[in-house]
Formats: C-alpha cells, structure tokens, sequence
C-alpha cells in the first residue's frame, strides 16, 4: 500500500480506542489487558479531524483498537477524515453501523479494509458467520478493498481449512490467513510451530505473504535505518505519537497539538519487531523480494 507514488506524505498507525466487543484468547497481552477495563474519554471526532488537517500533509491512517466501530461517532469520524484524507481499518465487522459506513464514506478514500474472523469469538457470542458476510458483501457492493483474515491461533489449525471454505461459499472472497504471534502453552510463535504446521500455514495463507518471512525468523532489523519516526508512526490510545509499534520513542501528542515528526531516518534499535509488515516498507533499503509486498497485520 505504500509503495510507488501513493497519494499521501505521512503513514499514522492509530490505536483508537480500548473498546472491543471482543475478547480474543490471542489479542496481543498488552492490548488485551486493558480492553473494556481502562476506558479512556476518547476525543471528539472533529477534534481529531482538525489534527490531521493542521499537519498540512496527505495522511494515511491506519486505524485499530481495540475495536474502531466502537469509537464514539466513528463513521462521523471517518467522514471528516477522509474529507482531505485517507485512512484503513482492522474490524471485526460485528457492527451494526457497517451499512451507514458504506454509505457515507467514499471508497476511493478507504485504502484497506481488514476484516478479522475471530471464529472462537462470532461462537461465544452466538454471532452468525452470515452476519460477517453480509457486512463483508456490504462494503465490497459499494467498492471497498476488504479482506477477510483469519488468525492462525494453535488451536484453530484442525479447523482452518473448513471455516475458510466455510467463508468462500457465503461469498467471502478475498480470504488470508495469518501467523500467531505471542506465547501458547509456553511456547512462543511463530517460532513455535512445528513443521506440519508451517506446511499448513502456507497451504492456507491466500494471498498472504508475510507468513513465510515471518515462519523464516524474520523478526529484527536492527540497526538498519527506516522512515519511522519521519513520515510514519504510532500513536497511542492517549493520542502520544511513537515510532512505531516497536519502540516508543516520543514525538509529541497529536491530540494537543504538540506531535513533531524527527527529521532524520535513524537506525532500528528492536531487538524483535512487533509488525513485520510495516518494517519491511518503512525499511530505507528492504529486502528486494518482499519490498512491495505491503499489508496491514492488526
């Protein structure tokens, strides 16, 4: 998404809100232990807008949370934002507000919309795999680029294949598959998985193409130089704008007006990358092979 002449200057990943109508077993420890306990007052949607439009540059934002149809006033929100920018989305499309989206935000300003399954989730809360599709169909109907993904949690590699074909006959038709990342039963992943696992991961991974890097060990880039910091970043549930989702490095608060981007590229100082995907485009010099090859993971 962010190679070639994209339309904007500046990249913001942006964790929004801690609200989620979820509660996935395998949400990252650290979002997942303050989801719906540590509710912050999120600002106004037009306060955020007006950030955005003060840094004088095209911006793309990335947007997740927690869950973002839970931020208050979130199609508002999209609304302005995509007025003079553009933005994306991690969702588990288990709103209600969907339709109103597709009809009031423009599609040519939405790059990506990624629509998470979260099958142990759609179950518990007795929540019809009809109902994801009929909002996946919603969005594609009105021109959206939406993909479904499907988190490859350790206990759900005997049911994968099936949920997934599952999907592809109520229409889901763009449909990838992800590696986990984090600790199950004591062992860390993606590390972790055993060689029948990785040949299933592959086999199921649809378009997909950060598994086999990551299945690779391709977790660390330090010390080579990336725009982090310079035209991309990470900002926080309480609007304090970071590096990335690596390091946290600070460069202001884009609620209060005091975000200030760094003005050289600086070397990566993580010793274990958090979202392969984005290093490998803010990468100065990334690998050939894997350079264009841009996806949102979260």
């Amino acid at each position: 998404m962010t190679q070639g002449a994209a339309p904007w200057e500046l990249e913001f990943d942006w964790h929004l809100t801690n609200k989620c109508n979820f509660f996935c077993e395998y949400c990252h420890p650290q979002i997942r232990h303050v989801l719906n306990r540590k509710h912050l007052d999120e600002p106004p949607p037009e306060l955020v807008v007006r950030r955005f439009e003060e840094l004088g540059r095209s911006c793309l934002i990335h947007m997740s949370g927690g869950e973002p149809f839970m931020y208050p006033g979130f199609v508002e929100l999209c609304h302005g934002l995509t007025t003079r920018n553009f933005i994306s989305i991690n969702t588990n499309l288990a709103s209600d507000d969907v339709e109103d989206f597709a009809a009031r935000v423009p599609a040519d300003r939405v790059a990506k919309i990624v629509a998470a399954v979260h099958m142990p989730e759609r179950e518990r809360l007795a929540l019809e795999l009809d109902a994801y599709a009929g909002n996946y169909l919603a969005l594609r109907r009105r021109g959206f680029d939406v993909t479904a993904l499907y988190v490859l949690y350790p206990p759900l590699l005997e049911r994968v294949a099936g949920d997934i074909a599952r999907l592809k006959e109520l229409g889901v038709d763009h449909v990838r598959a992800k590696v986990f990342k984090g600790v199950y039963e004591g062992r860390r992943y993606p590390e972790g998985y055993t060689e029948a696992e990785r040949a299933l991961i592959l086999a199921n991974s649809g378009e997909y193409v950060f598994n086999r890097p990551y299945l690779d060990g391709m977790l660390s880039f330090r010390g080579q130089r990336c725009t982090a910091g310079v035209t991309s970043f990470k900002v926080t549930v309480t609007g304090e704008v970071r590096r990335c989702a690596s390091v946290a490095s600070s460069y202001g608060n884009l609620y209060d007006g005091t975000f200030r981007p760094a003005q050289e590229y600086d070397p990566c100082p993580a010793r274990r990358v958090l979202v392969l995907s984005q290093c490998l485009s803010y990468l100065v010099n990334p690998p050939a092979h894997t350079a264009a090859d841009r996806d949102d993971e979260e």
